[in-house]
C-alpha cells in the first residue's frame, strides 16, 4: 500500500467514525438509547431504517404521490412546456 493509498483509506475511516459520533449526538438529544453504535452508519438516527414503515418508507407506496424526484422531474417538463 503507497502512502496515498494510506492516506485516502485513513479519511474513509475517519468520515465514518465522525457521521457515527454525529448519529450519537443526534440520537441522545432525542432521548433515543443506541445499543450498539456501529448500526447508525447505515442509516440515520431518527429513522428507524425498515421500508415497510409508513415514515420511512415511499410515499407513493403509502400515499399515493409522487417522490420528490418525481415531482422534480415533472416540475422541469412543466416549464420546458410553457416556453
Amino acid at each position: 500500500m503507497d502512502e496515498e493509498a494510506k492516506i485516502k483509506h485513513s479519511k474513509r475511516i475517519l468520515q465514518k467514525e465522525n457521521y457515527v459520533k454525529k448519529q450519537l449526538k443526534i440520537s441522545k438529544a432525542h432521548g433515543i438509547t443506541v445499543a450498539e453504535p456501529h448500526t447508525l452508519q447505515d442509516h440515520s438516527a431518527l429513522t428507524c431504517g425498515d421500508s415497510n414503515c409508513v415514515m420511512c418508507g415511499n410515499p407513493r407506496k403509502f400515499f399515493n404521490e409522487p417522490t420528490m424526484q418525481e415531482k422534480s422531474f415533472n416540475q422541469k417538463q412543466l416549464q420546458l412546456w410553457d416556453e
